[in-house]
């Protein structure tokens, strides 16, 4: 066999490799996306620039990507709510005590300890309400009393608000505390948008 013979050889191996994997992975059952996923994602209720972000959160856990049941969905966010928000509100406390904010790899001083000990305070409460609804819709079943758990998940929005409030009376503007209290309103909206499927 000649040099070119023997490099067609391997092109063709190869493509034939190639081929048969891609065969093989059509046939593979696959987890597919649940239309849930853009139901919420694209509902009026998250804002345009958030819809990526929430579609990304979303598809990041598989569970979620993948349920059909719009009870258990709502079951499902509450709960990645609430996981979200804790490690928020440990952030914050740990901002406040150490008065150090890390950024990225940078460690940049934070000089409002009372601010974002309140704001601490605030997505505390906010757990609270997400805990309370998911419990509600965990005990309830099927006759779930929508008004309560609506409302419940509206004033931990409103939480999320009153921090966002206390920096901005503050003068305050820190980017990593924004993103924070921002990737947790995006939760809370995602689980106001499932109680609407």
């Amino acid at each position: 066999m000649t040099s070119s013979t023997l490099s067609l050889f391997k092109v063709l191996i190869g493509l034939i490799l190639i081929i048969s994997h891609v065969a093989h992975a059509k046939n593979a059952p696959s987890k597919r996306v649940s239309p849930l996923v853009g139901l919420v994602c694209k509902g009026y209720g998250i804002e345009k620039q958030d819809r990526a972000r929430c579609t990304q959160e979303m598809l990041l856990n598989p569970k979620i990507s993948s349920e059909k049941d719009s009870g258990k969905l709502r079951v499902l966010l509450l709960d990645l709510a609430i996981k979200k928000a804790t490690e928020a509100r440990i952030s914050l406390e740990k901002m406040a005590e150490t008065n150090i904010a890390v950024l990225g790899n940078q460690q940049i001083l934070a000089k409002y300890p009372e601010a974002l000990s309140a704001c601490a305070k605030y997505f505390g409460s906010a757990i609270e309400h997400f805990r309370s609804a998911a419990l509600r819709i965990k005990s309830e079943g099927e006759e779930i009393d929508l008004v309560d758990t609506s409302m419940d998940i509206t004033i931990a929005g409103d939480q999320l608000l009153y921090c966002e409030r206390t920096l901005a009376d503050d003068h305050i503007f820190d980017q990593v505390v924004n993103s924070i209290i921002h990737k947790v309103k995006l939760f809370q909206r995602m689980i106001s948008m499932a109680f609407d499927l």
